[in-house]
């Protein structure tokens, strides 16, 4: 266990917050799916090609990558549910208004507000790492991010029916009372305080003793010398003030931490399949099998299941893994949950047989979303407490590359003549690529955490 100060309790939280913080992502997953579903309503309504549907969702990514920035330092003078409250009131009135939209042009402009709106990720994720023990986060982030698959399932289901039926707007309006009843949830919520989680972390002498870079540091944080006489000789990260800070030394810092750079760029690289999946995927299945959006609901427990279950079990197994030892467990659930399932969706992608492509896409989907709860806990376990709000801000902008999937499938699609299977076949590699990107991570990532619980118990208790 790493000594110097002694590790301080943590407060602990109970469901109904988990139920609040899941409405961020459900939100968001659900709208995702939603225009999914009313992609053919929207491109007869406003006469567009699949290249212009694919770019606006490119520039609502962009919006909602650099918002997140702007979240970030929200989040740093704010209480983050407060912040999360407002996001949800915001995005509840737009999700309305855009169903008024009668011009392409004006059905873009609210887009762009909704997308800031769904920035949500500088507050939510630090909060998790917050509300519950290190050894938990894990599981916790693939509860939250579960709660985008509840979304999805009614955006694929309830926006199907809808859409085929009153066409685009009302896959908008429906949406209208989840957003409402998120924002009451949401500020009911109370602030925990900031890194009480991290300071009462244990590491192990055995994990510290496998990495290789940054010896000498790891070595004295884990012979129990005096942190305060250390601070002295070593700089620990997260000293940084942000308070004082300027913006650009505030971004040198967060982006030199090593672990934290390289796996923010790997969920990017990984996430261009996925956004290109989940955009494109209810289309393709119209397109190639001929499907009705009611159909293709019906295909949403085989598809749907696979990754929900994925999102659940990486988590669980990653923490499960890392009680019993296995330090790194996180990146590697991570990192071979993305190769597993880019393999496999290549496959799936590969034959025009919906008997064996459906069963292949929800295999691959559920090894891909793995990766969905170690991850993010990833980014949480390796930046400073006192930047963790303007890392996740940050880290939205590196994994802005992901938006990229949205835009690069629909044009494949338009180049190879309307096909979205060979469009999609050509993105899914993106995700071994991702993948490989994190378990390279893995070399730095024991020192890193070390140097953030060393860092969250020098904070003084109670300091937000």
């Amino acid at each position: 266990m790493i000594e110097g100060r002694p590790a301080r309790q943590a407060a602990t939280y109970g469901a109904m917050t988990m139920v609040a913080l899941c409405f961020a992502n459900g939100l968001q997953g659900g709208e995702i799916q939603g225009v999914s579903q009313a992609t053919e309503s929207l491109r007869h309504s406003f006469h567009v090609g699949d290249t212009a549907l694919g770019a606006l969702q490119f520039f609502c990514g962009m919006a909602g990558a650099f918002g997140a920035v702007w979240i970030g330092s929200l989040c740093v003078k704010h209480a983050r549910t407060r912040v999360l409250t407002g996001m949800f009131l915001v995005w509840t009135i737009f999700m309305g208004l855009n169903a008024l939209s009668a011009t392409f042009v004006m059905f873009i402009l609210v887009r762009l507000v909704i997308s800031v709106s769904e920035a949500t990720d500088p507050p939510v994720y630090p909060l998790i790492g917050d509300f519950w023990p290190h050894e938990q986060r894990a599981q916790k982030v693939s509860i939250f991010n579960a709660g985008a698959g509840v979304g999805a399932f009614i955006g694929i289901a309830g926006a199907g029916l809808l859409v085929d039926r009153y066409g685009w707007q009302a896959m908008y309006l429906m949406w209208v009372p989840f957003g409402a009843l998120g924002t009451y949830l949401m500020w009911r919520q109370r602030e925990p305080e900031r890194g009480a989680q991290d300071a009462a972390a244990e590491l192990s002498d055995e994990a510290a003793a496998i990495e290789a870079a940054d010896e000498d540091l790891v070595a004295a944080l884990m012979q129990k010398e005096d942190l305060d006489r250390l601070a002295e000789e070593v700089a620990l990260p997260g000293l940084l003030d942000p308070a004082t800070a300027s913006k650009r030394e505030i971004l040198r810092h967060i982006l030199h931490l090593r672990t934290w750079r390289l796996v923010a760029l790997g969920i990017g690289v990984a996430q261009i399949m996925l956004n290109g999946l989940m955009f494109w995927g209810i289309p393709y299945f119209k397109r190639t099998y001929h499907y009705s959006g009611a159909k293709v609901a019906a295909l949403t427990p085989l598809i749907g299941g696979g990754a929900f279950a994925g999102v659940i079990v990486g988590g669980f197994l990653s923490d499960r893994l890392l009680k019993r030892g296995m330090v790194r467990a996180r990146v590697l659930v991570a990192g071979l949950g993305y190769v597993a399932g880019g393999a496999v969706l290549v496959m799936a992608f590969s034959t025009r047989m919906i008997w064996v492509s459906a069963p292949l896409i929800a295999l691959g989907t559920a090894f891909a979303a793995l990766a969905t709860g170690p991850q993010y806990a990833l980014l949480v376990d390796v930046a400073p407490v006192s930047l963790r709000e303007q890392a996740t801000g940050i880290g939205s902008v590196v994994q802005f590359v992901s938006a990229i999937g949205y835009v690069l499938v629909g044009a494949l699609s338009d180049l190879f003549g309307n096909n979205l299977r060979l469009a999609l076949l050509a993105t899914a590699p993106a995700f071994c690529l991702g993948g490989a990107m994190i378990l390279v991570a893995g070399r730095t990532y024991i020192a890193d955490v070390a140097m953030v619980v060393a860092e969250a118990r020098r904070r003084p208790a109670g300091d937000r």
